[in-house]
C-alpha cells in the first residue's frame, strides 16, 4: 500500500494563474518550469523534525528571490533557532498604506519512512509519473510554497507593482507546533514583517481535477477546531416523549 502523497501535475500549472500579467506562451512556459524546479528542490529537502528542519528550504527560496532582484532588505530568513527559520519577503506596492495581503505556506513536512513507501519511490526524491507528482510535501504544502515563490519572482522580473504591498511568508514547524511554530513566532517577535489585513493560506481549500483537467478550486473561509465545554443543568427527571405537565420518570 502506497503511503506516498501525490498531487496532480496539472494542479501546479492551474494555481500558477495567480500571476497577473498577460505574457507570451513562451514566457508562461518559462515560469511554469520555474515553479516545477522550485517544487522539486523543496520536496528533496528533508524538512522534517528528524531531518534538516526548515532552514535550508527558507535559505533556498531567499537565494532565488534575491537573484530575481529583491533587495536583501526585503528578504528575511529568521526563526526561533538555527534549524527552524522562516522566509519572509515583501513586494512593495504603489501605496504604503493598507490593505496589505499576506500569502502563506509552510516549509516543514511530517516524517516519512522509506519502508512505508512503494519500493520504487523515495519520499524525498521528486518523481513525476503518469501526470502525478510523488514525494513528501507534494500536497502539504510545498506545491503552494513553490507556486507563491515562482509568482513573486515573476512579478519582480516583469516589473509589476501592486497597488499595495504583498508579503510572502513560508514558515517553520506548522506540523509540530510549539514555540518554533513560524506564524506564532513571527507574530510574537517580528509582527511588523507579516502584519496584514488579509491572508491567503495555500494550505487550505481543495482542488479537483477530472481526466487531468482542473474543474474546481475551492476556497476555505474557516476551519473547524476542537473545544471543551462543561455544561451543568438542574431539572427533575422525566421522559422526552411527555410534556412538562405529564412528566414521569421512565426506566
Amino acid at each position: 500500500m502506497w503511503k506516498a502523497s501525490a498531487c496532480a501535475a496539472t494542479s501546479l500549472m492551474a494555481f500558477a494563474c495567480l500571476a497577473y500579467a498577460q505574457t507570451s506562451a513562451e514566457a508562461a512556459q518559462q515560469y511554469q518550469q520555474l515553479a516545477r524546479d522550485i517544487f522539486q528542490e523543496l520536496v528533496e529537502i528533508k524538512s522534517t523534525e528528524s531531518g534538516v528542519g526548515s532552514t535550508p528550504a527558507a535559505e533556498s527560496v531567499a537565494r532565488r528571490l534575491i537573484s530575481a532582484g529583491f533587495p536583501t532588505s526585503d528578504v528575511h530568513v529568521i526563526g526561533s533557532n538555527e534549524r527552524k527559520k522562516n522566509l519572509v519577503a515583501r513586494l512593495h506596492g504603489k501605496r504604503a498604506s493598507s490593505p496589505i495581503l499576506l500569502l502563506l505556506a509552510h516549509l516543514d513536512v511530517v516524517e516519512a519512512r522509506r519502508e512505508d513507501w512503494s519500493p520504487d519511490l523515495d519520499p524525498f526524491k521528486f518523481v513525476e509519473r503518469d501526470g502525478y507528482f510523488y514525494g513528501r510535501g507534494t500536497q502539504d504544502i510545498k506545491d503552494g510554497a513553490a507556486i507563491l515563490t515562482a509568482n513573486f519572482i515573476r512579478w519582480k522580473q516583469e516589473g509589476w507593482v501592486p497597488e499595495h504591498d504583498l508579503i510572502l511568508a513560508l514558515t517553520a514547524d506548522e506540523e509540530i507546533g510549539g514555540d518554533a511554530n513560524g506564524v506564532k513566532w513571527l507574530l510574537e517577535n517580528h509582527r511588523e514583517l507579516i502584519d496584514a489585513e488579509y491572508c491567503l493560506n495555500t494550505d487550505a481549500g481543495d482542488f479537483r481535477s477530472r481526466g487531468g483537467s482542473p474543474y474546481l478550486v475551492a476556497l476555505a473561509a474557516a476551519e473547524k477546531k476542537s473545544t471543551a465545554l462543561q455544561l451543568q443543568t438542574t431539572n427533575r427527571g422525566d421522559h422526552g416523549s411527555l410534556t412538562r405537565r405529564r412528566a414521569h420518570a421512565w426506566a
